[in-house]
């Protein structure tokens, strides 16, 4: 039977009901938070387990979004990789705290996110894509949902606003820069950084993939090159304190485990200055290896050698595939040089087609009359001697 001050009754419908009183409970601030069962057993053990889930015996709805974060982290982090792990805790600890942090998990509403992704955009010190954006903003919903999954099913979930970031737009180093770039290169191919920067010049591998790379990966029997590791920085927490590692971790996805063959051009530099197997492509100071942050470093220095204006090393991957393409590369073969799960990806984040190929496409524009004729068979009536132009797009553009 009910005891006096638990808030348990039976309702009319004959179901029983119990009230834990706090503060807050709905989004319109209601005072209870009402649990339903069958049975009155049923409903004391529900709100008992209820009482025990709430984090630090706080609210779940008076919680701060810097609160919510971390108990979905720490809730969710014996499911994920630990790269993953350390990304959803850069991300929150980088931009969902110091924006959101301070926010009630239930005032969260379209106009708060909507700041948010101002901030994002607008931010000096800050250039994210829109995509990047998009993905934070789903993080956030994440721990939203989790809260309310978890807690109080009657957190409303607010539209997420979207709209476009047009300051990021990913530019391709000139020809120029990449065509002094390789002359270096390739005049210091000695260096083992030299060496390993016109791989991924010539092959478009990731930069972990890079660090990753040891001379058992390469086959100069076989003339290829296997990607079977990544390199990248780990976060996690050893007796309290939170430290970083690098390790080695299976490439980012099935399919950027592959096997490229290696160009002509990069062959016999290969094979001149061919290690042991077990050593690292790229060798460190104090270590065998060298990890992705100090490679970034060292392309820096390069660019800044040569007098290149500043691109990300990543930017070595864009415009192999751009290159890739515009020599008619087969895009499902360019996709799995890659290691893209599909071609879309390779088309949409990394073919940027130039202004010369736009221009050659503009030269093979006929008029409708001709293509219309082409197709029956024959020249047309007006043009009897017709010959395609020879007439560049931008002469045409002048004469106008």
């Amino acid at each position: 039977m009910p005891k006096r001050g638990e808030n348990i009754y039976k309702r009319k419908d004959g179901r029983w009901e119990g009230r834990i009183k706090g503060m807050d409970f709905s989004v319109n601030g209601g005072k209870y938070k009402s649990i339903y069962g069958k049975t009155y057993k049923e409903v004391r053990k529900k709100m008992n387990e209820f009482r025990k889930e709430l984090p630090h015996g706080k609210n779940p709805c008076i919680l701060m979004m810097k609160e919510a974060s971390e108990i979905w982290l720490q809730e969710k982090k014996t499911e994920w990789k630990a790269t993953t792990y350390r990304i959803y805790r850069q991300i929150v600890d980088k931009y969902i705290i110091p924006f959101l942090g301070d926010v009630k998990v239930n005032r969260l509403d379209y106009q708060v996110l909507r700041d948010f992704r101002v901030r994002l955009n607008d931010e000096k010190d800050i250039s994210l894509s829109e995509r990047y954006q998009s993905y934070i903003c789903s993080i956030v919903r994440q721990i939203l949902l989790y809260t309310k999954s978890k807690y109080n099913p009657e957190i409303q979930i607010p539209e997420f606003p979207v709209f476009k970031n047009k300051k990021n737009k990913t530019m391709l180093p000139s020809d120029t820069a990449l065509a002094a770039l390789e002359n270096y290169l390739l005049e210091n191919v000695e260096e083992d950084t030299c060496l390993g920067i016109a791989i991924a010049l010539y092959m478009g591998i990731r930069i972990g993939e890079l660090c990753a790379l040891t001379w058992k990966d390469i086959d100069l029997k076989e003339n290829v090159i296997r990607i079977q590791g990544n390199m990248q920085r780990v976060r996690e927490t050893a007796e309290g304190e939170k430290k970083t590692k690098v390790a080695v971790l299976p490439p980012k996805t099935a399919d950027s485990v592959r096997t490229i063959p290696i160009p002509p051009l990069l062959f016999p530099l290969l094979k001149e200055h061919q290690k042991e197997e077990n050593s690292f492509v790229i060798s460190g100071k104090k270590n065998g290896w060298i990890d992705t942050r100090t490679l970034q470093y060292r392309f820096e220095r390069i660019l800044q050698k040569c007098g290149i204006a500043y691109f990300n090393f990543h930017m070595l991957r864009h415009a192999f595939a751009t290159r890739c393409v515009s020599m008619g590369f087969d895009i499902k073969s360019l996709s799995e040089i890659l290691g893209h799960s599909n071609v879309k990806i390779t088309m949409s984040l990394y073919v940027h087609p130039t202004m010369q190929q736009k221009k050659q496409w503009m030269d093979k524009l006929v008029s409708y009359e001709t293509s219309l004729c082409c197709m029956e068979g024959h020249v047309p009536y007006m043009v009897p001697d017709y010959q395609p132009s020879n007439v560049s797009s931008e002469e045409c553009l002048q004469s106008l």
